[in-house]
């Protein structure tokens, strides 16, 4: 129980029963303890209050993510790097905010904040209501509850909304909007997104479980890590063509999310798409897959588009489906050799695959497109294999095949 603690560095903390104010040691096994580590002090609801001591000189990324009701963040005043202010935590001359407690429902920035950390600032921050800013700040103002930062002329930057915004018009000036800039915001229903906004930042819509209708700028590049998590009210993705990569859980979790389509500019991606059990409708890499054709299971929409997208092949998917999906990869780019060799090396366990599912015009397709793989001891081997299985139809077909050959000669044939 308590803070697991590894050469100055805090990992881990499993929860004191009855502790809601965790006091960070200075000393641990006689070494000073420097660094709380990222996700460290993660996910207690039950802690109201965190100590940090002197010590301390480096906190990492969501080291206090998702501590529910955590309202102070005290740190020792001889610590020289950081401080605090109403219970949030500042560097030490309190120019840059690096996180707000995720139990607090109303914050106020001071004047000499000239920098807010966009992974840590608000990570969290679903309770939050109400944000003022000091008249003299001269970088960020609220306008109609909102926080943004502004360069002196126009709003640039969408940095926090408060968590019971029912809706927003975000200026066309906005280019950028931060991580978490709208998490938690769980009356939301639907965001237009300016054409400005070339990068939408982690976790920016998680928990917004009645967004439903979501307008994507057309300049858009990136989607940042778990940007639509838990959008549970979600029912339709198009992504705009031009968007280059899409980072891991971005759509996870969205439970009525039904139709789902990546355009063929995006280059890279991670597992997106997981629990989206809903889906019917997924289009990568210009290759659409419908459940009314190939059903999915729970968590194989991320496993094939990490496929399409990286050429991974032993991804845990229905077989069926995944040879579907590598066929239609195959005629798409019959010049990529990594897909040829992965088909070559494992034609047989395909066609047998295909046989014993009844993938009657699945198998037609591989055999017609992809000739040099057959021969005439495999076929031979396949024939007989659907007869075994009472494949009828795929027998006829195969035998068919066998004798439209002119390249076999009668003698290579044992059946």
């Amino acid at each position: 129980m308590g803070l697991k603690i590894d050469n100055g560095l805090i990992r881990n903390y499993i929860e004191d029963i009855g502790v809601t104010v965790l006091s960070v040691p200075e000393m641990h096994n006689h070494q000073k303890v420097t660094e709380i580590g990222s996700f460290s002090l993660d996910r207690h609801p039950e802690l109201i209050k965190i100590q940090i001591p002197k010590t301390i000189q480096k906190i990492g990324y969501h080291a206090f993510y998702e501590c529910d009701n955590l309202i102070t963040i005290q740190v020792d005043s001889r610590n020289l790097q950081f401080s605090d202010l109403d219970g949030i935590l500042y560097d030490k001359l309190q120019t840059t905010l690096f996180c707000c407690p995720n139990g607090l429902e109303s914050i106020h920035i001071p004047k000499t904040v000239t920098t807010i950390q966009n992974e840590n600032a608000f990570a969290g921050c679903k309770k939050i209501k109400n944000i003022t800013v000091d008249k003299n700040n001269r970088k960020y103002v609220v306008l109609n509850g909102v926080l943004y930062e502004h360069d002196g002329i126009k709003l640039r930057t969408l940095i926090r909304c408060p968590a019971d915004l029912t809706s927003l018009y975000i200026p066309d000036s906005i280019t950028e909007i931060h991580n978490h800039a709208f998490e938690g915001c769980s009356e939301l229903e639907e965001i237009i997104i300016p054409d400005g906004v070339k990068k939408l930042g982690g976790y920016t819509f998680k928990h917004c479980h009645k967004l439903k209708h979501v307008h994507m700028p057309k300049n858009l590049l990136t989607i940042g890590d778990s940007c639509f998590r838990n959008c549970y009210a979600l029912e339709e993705m198009i992504l705009p063509y031009g968007l280059k990569g899409i980072s891991p859980a971005a759509f996870n979790e969205c439970l009525n999310l039904k139709k789902l389509i990546i355009p063929e500019s995006v280059t890279y991606t991670g597992a997106i798409a997981y629990h989206c059990d809903a889906l019917e409708y997924l289009s990568c890499q210009g290759i659409v897959l419908e459940t009314r054709t190939f059903p999915m299971l729970p968590g194989e929409a991320s496993e094939l588009i990490w496929m399409m997208m990286e050429k991974c092949f032993n991804e845990r998917v229905t077989p069926e489906l995944k040879y579907y999906v590598i066929y239609q990869m195959f005629i798409r780019n019959q010049g990529e050799q990594k897909i040829l060799e992965y088909i070559k090396t494992n034609f047989n366990l395909i066609i047998e695959t295909l046989i014993l599912k009844n993938q009657i015009q699945l198998l037609q397709d591989y055999i017609r497109s992809l000739r040099s793989c057959l021969t005439a001891q495999n076929l031979d081997h396949f024939i007989n294999f659907a007869i075994e299985n009472r494949k009828y139809e795929i027998q006829i077909f195969l035998t068919n095949i066998k004798y439209q050959r002119n390249d076999f000669t009668e003698k290579d044939w044992t059946l």
